[in-house]
């Protein structure tokens, strides 16, 4: 199975059920999924797996196909973790370090076995000078995904 086979996965019939943080494009349909998906290779990731290790450098983008994942900080004793947010299939991971190339700022394992569709950055590069218009419409999914977040961590943050 390649990224592309998971195009289903995404287009969602019914935007407006999603979680609040999966990518909504609710006009794309299968064909523009796969368009995009074809520049991605799948990853399998087992329960307790951690798949993204704070400070790494690396601007993968990973599209959550199937399974949940928590991200989550390391305290100073090294060993516990505490979960800040749990992503499940239809979102995105590593979006920040994909957009300005910093790091990974937190650690993310796995809750669920699932499976991971990796987007390197130069991949996408490539997907944007092949198909302008799908990636302009993919950028503002990712961002209103970002916005999404930083919404909920500023909320966090008052209380």
């Amino acid at each position: 199975m390649d990224g592309a086979d998971w195009a289903a996965a995404f287009a969602r019939r019914e935007p407006e059920r999603a979680p609040p943080d999966a990518l909504v494009l609710p006009h794309w349909d299968g064909a523009q999924w796969g368009a995009l998906l074809r520049f991605t290779a799948p990853r399998s990731f087992r329960a307790s797996e951690v798949v993204i290790q704070r400070a790494a450098a690396d601007r993968t983008l990973y599209l959550v196909a199937a399974g949940s994942l928590e991200v989550g900080v390391t305290h100073v004793d090294g060993v516990s973790m505490t979960p800040l947010a749990r992503i499940g299939a239809g979102s995105i991971l590593g979006e920040q370090s994909f957009f300005d190339g910093q790091p990974r700022s937190a650690n993310v394992w796995a809750v669920t076995d699932g499976t991971l569709l990796l987007l390197p950055f130069e991949d996408f590069t490539r997907f944007g000078e092949a198909e302008p218009a799908l990636a302009r419409d993919f950028l503002f999914a990712m961002a209103r995904v970002l916005s999404v977040r930083l919404r909920n961590t500023s909320f966090r943050v008052r209380r």
